[in-house]
């Protein structure tokens, strides 16, 4: 007998979230029947789609599911529908073009919630009744697009059915339930086929339906003949929703806010950088390096009282810190020069420090991640010339809302963890002027445009290198004047210089790359 345990793992292997009829029926509220010769649902689970077919549809059915409960409890219960179906008991990835039995008339609705995992996870919680593991690379089609390692397994069934479908049929509606980095790579694959669009993204309430947290709905387009081709689509808040937005590629680039880009896209540089971001320090031993600072010393993460030379330490700035405009919780000792630095000398520079460390070497060589191989055994990471210098305008990368900060030294040098961004400067105006453009708006909207809400780190260094930062001795001298006044006075920028800038910038953008849109 299977237990509790082992069932609620093998679904979770097999990404099995299994539909509410009631979202079944809303999903088929959206969908025009009429016409429609052939329902293809390549995993049909418990059936609750195959259930809910509305009464006036005709079309013939055809589906696979893996699971054996989940076949015979559909295939029973669909006994009473007066319906011509092929459900198939079996991997779906075992399909071929032959199993679909088209005319170059048909019309084909590809409709179902496939599995909601990736073969990396598949791979990190075992194989049970999954399924074979397939790799893009492998599929037929448009899937051979990809080179990806990891994937999500619903990705390569919609793909695998494109590549079935285009040019076997007159039209092929799909409706699949689907995360939307899903939909993000899907309008990848498929944006630049001229006879594939209509891409349409309802997104849905998925803690209330699967108890998922994570960002999902309904994805929908149309091969053949589509009202709209290329690669935008409109994304609506719940199923037959308000529009709330629109993705599509524009130059080559997924924007997820295509309004607020084309209103914000002179923030772009378009290759013109003078500045770079970088990342706080990695160390991965959190209990050794953070230290706490009391009226009695310095304690660490294991409770340990800690002795080391005060040169090496600065304050720690992690992203919550940075978010929250709270002052440093952390010291942080910092020993390194460079990513050249052996680290050699380290005994005679900073003996205590040396002493410290040693005494918890075992730690620094547990360090799983892949980086610290065949590095010296104390090896720091993001840590170069920038990481010593004065000043940093800081970003936390956890976060929705991009957040600001200039971190100056009160009195130690200030280092930020590896979750957050900075732009690393010596001179004092230079960083008020930084923290001034990124503060921007503008510069706020164009960042929220090119980036996800809901990745895990939704700015990174790729999107902050998008920002265009002009030289700061091309900035009209009267603005760069109030800006520093206006910081040093009242720690804010008035509107009016605020304005300033943003026209300053958007007549740069036109001298250095061409002509814009009007604002």
């Amino acid at each position: 007998m299977v237990s509790a345990v082992e069932e609620k793992l093998s679904a979770r292997v097999r990404g099995d979230f299994q539909t509410p009829v009631e979202l079944a029926r809303l999903v088929w509220d959206t969908v025009d029947v009429s016409g429609v010769d052939l329902i293809i649902e390549p995993t049909f689970g418990a059936g609750s789609f195959l259930l809910s077919i509305p009464e006036n549809c005709t079309a013939e059915v055809l589906g696979w599911e893996i699971d054996e409960f989940h076949y015979f409890s559909a295939t029973e219960n669909l006994k009473n529908q007066r319906r011509k179906a092929r459900l198939i008991k079996g991997d779906v990835f075992a399909a071929t073009a032959s199993d679909i039995q088209l005319t170059p008339d048909a019309s084909v609705l590809v409709i179902g919630n496939p599995p909601w995992v990736t073969n990396a996870e598949q791979g990190s919680l075992g194989e049970s009744n999954a399924g074979k593991k397939h790799n893009l690379k492998n599929l037929p089609g448009f899937a051979a697009l990809t080179g990806k390692a990891n994937f999500d397994v619903s990705e390569a069934i919609i793909l695998r059915f494109v590549s079935f479908l285009q040019g076997r049929c007159h039209r092929a509606q799909f409706a699949l339930l689907g995360k939307f980095t899903v939909l993000r790579n899907l309008l990848q694959f498929l944006a630049r086929h001229p006879n594939i669009g209509d891409f349409e993204y309802q997104r849905i309430d998925s803690a209330l339906y699967f108890g998922a947290a994570v960002d999902s709905g309904l994805i929908r387009f149309t091969i053949g003949n589509p009202r709209r081709s290329g690669g935008m689509c409109s994304i609506y808040q719940g199923i037959n929703g308000q529009q709330v937005g629109q993705v599509g590629f524009i130059e080559g680039q997924l924007i997820y806010d295509v309004e607020s880009y084309r209103q914000t896209s002179f923030r772009e540089n378009d290759g013109l950088n003078h500045y770079s971001w970088r990342q706080g320090i990695k160390h991965d031993v959190s209990k050794i390096m953070e230290l706490v600072e009391e009226p009695t010393g310095l304690r660490n993460g294991l409770g340990e009282r800690v002795e080391v030379e005060e040169e090496v330490l600065y304050q720690l700035y992690k992203s919550s810190d940075i978010f929250h405009g709270r002052k440093s919780r952390y010291v942080l000792p910092v020993f390194q020069r460079d990513l050249q630095d052996t680290l050699e000398d380290l005994p005679e520079r900073y003996p205590k420090l040396y002493a410290y460390l040693s005494k918890h070497k075992d730690l620094f060589a547990a360090r799983k991640s892949s980086i610290y191989k065949n590095r010296p055994l104390f090896t720091l990471f993001g840590i170069g010339n920038y990481t010593h210098a004065t000043y940093k305008v800081a970003l936390a990368g956890f976060y929705d809302e991009p957040v600001f900060r200039l971190l100056k030294p009160e009195p130690r040098p200030v280092a930020l963890d590896d979750t957050s961004y900075m732009l690393a400067i010596d001179d004092y105006e230079d960083a008020v002027y930084l923290l001034a453009l990124l503060r921007l708006n503008c510069t706020r909207e164009f960042i929220k445009s090119i980036s996800h809400a809901g990745d895990k780190r939704r700015f990174t260094k790729e999107t902050l290198n998008k920002i265009l930062i002009p030289p700061v001795h091309q900035c009209p001298p009267e603005v760069l004047t109030i800006l520093i006044n206006s910081w040093e006075s009242i720690g804010s920028f008035p509107h009016s210089v605020e304005s300033q800038l943003r026209d300053w910038l958007y007549e740069y953008k036109k001298t250095h790359v061409g002509l814009l849109p009007s604002l």
